[in-house]
């Protein structure tokens, strides 16, 4: 009868294709002790430089093997036992991660000897103390030399190559079950450099704890959302150690390998069932020191059914300034919590992030690969943010896959790297996206940001002092150094002419201080010209507006007259009383309508501006309250002002008070929430007017408060029919408003029952 004829040089040859390296045989033997329901398994090396002396010993505590599954698994090549759907190990209810027989091949191509013994658990429960109790078992040797020189494995058993024996009662009596490997007379001698590299390789062979441990408490302000991560699909876990012990005992892991050694850190949550993607980019405790302005973002997105997406976690953390220790730098990948090579590899230089490349090609710019997700509402990029992009040095982290999440993921041949195709390609990309985010954060906490300018507050209250009433006093200091210089010319015009030099010389250092002066006062003003050329572009429209808003009024209050009118000639009672309630609604359109005029006309018109005088607070605080009352009553906000009568601000324009409370309650009724409280009061203390706005809601941390007062800092996304929707530069108009006069303006600790406190301090003289 005709068959098939199998030459033995087959185990090398698959060998070779299937098992790639020799720290990947010894994962895969790592592998079968896992899915032996193993808690430790220890791999001890010996006399490795020598291959006839040298051994690796693979030892677990497994459920172990009898003679009957060593011929039917170990024995049967491309066996089918790890095969079938959800297969899963017997007690911890594991799923196996061993795949198609690779065990024996890796034995192969690490040794030319192997001897087992394995005693199998006997079923009857899990012992605390012995694990799994013992009860039958195996012995047996493999002589691969000895197969490789027979011409057929037909020929293997006549050989005695292999030995297979059942282990006696003896050797099974109160013993623990598991499974020891010897492999001996080693294939080729393990030198420093293999040495070197397999401790690279499976220095991460599962992952660190770094990656894995709950994030210490206060490491990062917001919620982290991978409170847990799921390293394997395990439906009871007691954990799995692997202890490396002689010659292949490894490094300790240097000590600068901690959460709070990073600067930030990316969290990505993917849930391929209800297909949301989420994303925490987070500042450290010590990134928030290095630059106080940074902020974190997250990220939670229902992904389209066309896409092609894989269930997963990550965690990745970030240094700034420094390197990760070498062996946990880069993005790993880990499947059932086996790393899988050869992703984040430094010693193989894998990208697979593109980090290095992106990082020796980075420049002024945004982040291209962010443009592809704009429709994500995403925070916007500057043209400056990949000047900060870095390499897998500064990151380290891990993907953690399980298969019932990665079904679609198929492993390659050699056992290092997936297949490519969309699932992957998806994982890569959503891993990048997270790291995009990271930068582009880091870049906004880091770039040059445009403050409200900082002026010399006594300079700028002699300033309001000595200034004529109708001049905003910057414009009279700007005036009086431009003076000064000019005078200095002509004293040094004079002393040259009559030949007195070191007059002149003298003369010429005053007018290059006033010079130097006026170039600061210049730079002070310089970076909020552009901003207040399109404010007051939008005042002069506003003030145009205003004809407008009247005559629609006027119609409005027309309608409801002739409405009433209609009223009064109808005899059908239903439809009388709709017209009455249209006419109720045109008059208050009406009303709106003359309240915004009347506040514009304030705000805009020529005598807001024309001269600088002292403000009663109260009343200026008591319009502008009044223009917001409707918004005031829609979220039944409870307003309290306790701001005496008979207060007064320093000279300035009427204006200029008005448009600082605006900016202020405006805010306010925002943050107060429904059923709010809000509370103004003033009071003059040690020679300075002190005016306090507080509001319920949420609180503002009062360590990175001063933020707030950056241009576009607006957190407001819902807009309000009256208030609208905030441009983020109503407290940096107020701060600059505020420094012209020598005041200041600032986020304090609030009293009790409100959340937020802001307040204005401003000379009373």
């Amino acid at each position: 009868m005709a068959t098939f004829e199998v030459d033995t040089k087959l185990f090398g040859e698959l060998g070779e294709l299937l098992v790639g390296r020799d720290s990947t045989a010894l994962v895969e033997l790592i592998k079968n002790a896992y899915d032996a329901d193993a808690s430790k398994v220890e791999i001890l090396g010996r006399n490795l430089s020598e291959p006839e002396k040298g051994e690796i010993i693979i030892a677990d505590d497994g459920v172990g093997m009898d003679a009957e599954d060593f011929s039917r698994g170990f024995l049967r090549i491309a066996g089918r036992t790890k095969t079938e759907a959800d297969r899963r190990s017997p007690w911890f209810k594991r799923r196996y991660t061993g795949e198609k027989g690779i065990g024996r091949l890796a034995a192969h191509k690490l040794a030319r000897q192997l001897s087992v013994v394995s005693r199998k658990w006997d079923g009857r429960g899990r012992d605390k103390v012995k694990s799994f109790v013992a009860g039958s078992g195996v012995k047996a040797t493999i002589d691969w030399e000895r197969i490789e020189k027979l011409e057929t494995l037909a020929d293997v058993a006549k050989s005695r190559a292999i030995q297979v024996d059942p282990l006696p009662r003896s050797e099974l009596t109160n013993r623990s079950s598991g499974t020891r490997l010897n492999l001996s007379r080693l294939r080729k001698p393990w030198t420093q450099q293999t040495l070197n590299s397999f401790f690279e390789e499976v220095a991460t062979l599962t992952p660190p704890p770094l990656v894995t441990a709950p994030l210490p408490p206060g490491l990062i302000k917001e919620r982290s959302i991978l409170p847990e991560i799921t390293i394997r699909d395990a439906r009871k876990e007691a954990g799995f150690e692997i202890v490396f012990a002689g010659d292949l005992s490894l490094h300790e892991l240097e000590l600068a390998a901690v959460p709070q050694s990073a600067n930030w850190i990316i969290e990505i949550d993917c849930d391929a069932d209800a297909r949301y993607l989420t994303i925490l980019v987070a500042p450290t405790k010590a990134g928030l020191a290095e630059t106080p302005n940074a902020e974190a973002f997250k990220l939670k997105k229902k992904l389209p059914e066309a896409m092609a997406i894989v269930g997963f976690q990550a965690r990745i953390f970030q240094k700034q300034n420094s390197a990760w220790p070498r062996s946990l730098i880069g993005v790993r990948v880990y499947y059932e919590g086996f790393r899988v090579l050869p992703y984040g590899d430094i010693s193989s230089y894998d990208d697979w992030l593109e980090l290095d490349r992106d990082y020796r090609s980075r420049g002024k710019g945004e982040l291209g690969r962010l443009r592809q997700y704009a429709k994500w509402n995403l925070p916007e990029g500057t043209d400056r943010e990949g000047l900060v992009l870095q390499g897998n040095r500064q990151f380290s982290g891990a993907v953690f896959l399980t298969r019932e999440n990665a079904q679609d993921l198929k492993i390659l041949v050699n056992r290092e790297g997936f297949l490519p195709g969309p699932q992957f390609s998806f994982i890569r990309e959503m891993t990048r996206l997270g790291i995009d985010l990271q930068i582009r954060q880091n870049s906004a906490a880091r770039g040059e940001v445009q403050h409200a300018r900082k002026v010399d507050q006594l300079r700028q209250q002699r300033a309001v002092e000595r200034a004529d009433a109708s001049a905003p006093p910057s414009a009279f200091l700007l005036t009086s150094l431009q003076d000064s210089a000019l005078d200095s010319l002509k004293d040094v015009r004079a002393a040259i002419s009559r030949g007195d030099v070191r007059a002149a010389r003298a003369t010429l250092d005053n007018v290059e201080k006033s010079l130097q002066s006026a170039k600061e006062f210049s730079e002070e003003t310089a970076s909020e010209a552009t901003m207040y050329r399109v404010l007051a572009s939008m005042g002069l429209e506003q003030a145009a507006f205003v004809h407008e808003v009247n005559a629609i009024a006027i119609l409005a209050q027309g309608v409801a007259q002739a409405l009433d009118a209609i009223v009064k000639e109808l005899k059908d009672q239903k439809l009388s009383r709709r017209l009455s309630g249209i006419a109720a609604e045109a008059r208050s359109i009406r009303e709106r309508l003359r309240r915004n005029a009347i506040y514009l006309t304030d705000m805009t018109g020529v005598e807001g501006r024309r001269r600088r005088s002292r403000q009663d607070l109260l009343e200026r605080f008591s319009k502008v309250a009044e223009f917001y009352q409707p918004s005031i009553l829609k979220q039944r906000i409870e307003l309290v002002v306790d701001i005496p009568k008979g207060l007064r601000t320093s000279p300035m324009f009427p204006a200029e008070v008005s448009a600082i409370f605006t900016n202020l309650l405006s805010n306010a009724i925002k943050f107060a929430g429904a059923g709010g409280a809000i509370r103004a009061a003033g009071e003059k203390r040690d020679g300075e007017l002190i005016f306090k706005l507080e509001n319920t809601g949420e609180p503002v941390d009062l360590s990175s408060a001063n933020r707030w007062f950056e241009p576009f800092r607006s957190t407001t996304v819902e807009i309000d029919e009256a208030l609208g929707q905030g441009m983020g530069l109503g407290l940096t108009v107020t701060r600059s408003l505020l420094d012209e006069y020598g005041s200041t303006i600032e986020f304090v600790r609030p009293s009790k029952s409100f959340a937020t406190a802001l307040e204005i301090r401003m000379p009373s003289k």
